[in-house]
């Protein structure tokens, strides 16, 4: 038992200066969020992010090199981060292919409803094509392959008619639930609408 509890020693608290470092990292994504979503990738400048979160410029690049390409993927990668935990939740879970899919149409319309978050992850700027490399398409991927090998073993077991390649269906779902999710953010359409929608999509499989 000794041993055990010694195994799950607690880490050392941080110091004062590590929970500084941390705050101010926070702040500036936080004014880099706020910046970006009121005016996009283009028009967003370091000199206005840093004014938001009420540091300089020389504070920015301190902690973000790349200055506002940096701060934009690390945002993005953070909502890409929490769709994958969301849609591995989903698929940990029961319920058939139609109800896990329209749980993860789901949780990408909640994203969609807020604000800031929305905004920021449907803007589509050419100008974000280096920016968002490394991660672009990244919790897309991981909800197409989740899609993919439960629609195979839906039409394993006779569930699923469709002949169509799992991977080609998953592919164009996922695509479905972005354009979803880029007409909630800009208000065109109800997040049920879209939900409805998918159901029929997926009733038809």
């Amino acid at each position: 038992m000794a041993g055990r509890a010694k195994s799950e020693k607690r880490p050392a608290p941080l110091s004062l200066r590590e929970r500084n470092r941390l705050r101010t990292r926070r702040e500036l994504l936080d004014a880099a969020l706020e910046v970006f979503a009121e005016s996009g990738y283009g028009l967003a400048t370091v000199e206005n992010i840093a004014a938001r979160a009420g540091a300089s410029k020389v504070t920015l690049y301190t902690y973000f090199p790349q200055g506002r390409e940096e701060l934009f993927r690390e945002l993005y990668e953070e909502v890409n981060q929490e769709l994958i935990e969301k849609a591995s939740a989903i698929y940990a879970g029961g319920g058939d292919h139609r109800v896990r899919i329209l749980a993860v149409t789901g949780a990408l319309m909640e994203i969609g409803q807020r604000p800031l978050i929305g905004r920021l992850y449907s803007i589509d700027d050419p100008a974000l094509d280096e920016a968002l490399n490394p991660v672009r398409g990244h919790a897309s991927r991981v909800c197409a392959d989740l899609i993919a090998a439960d629609l195979a073993a839906a039409q394993g077991a006779g569930v699923v008619t469709a002949k169509a390649s799992p991977a080609a269906i998953a592919e164009l779902l996922v695509g479905a639930m972005r354009t979803a999710l880029s007409d909630v953010v800009r208000e065109r359409v109800e997040p049920a609408e879209m939900l409805a929608a998918m159901e029929a999509l997926v009733n038809g499989l």
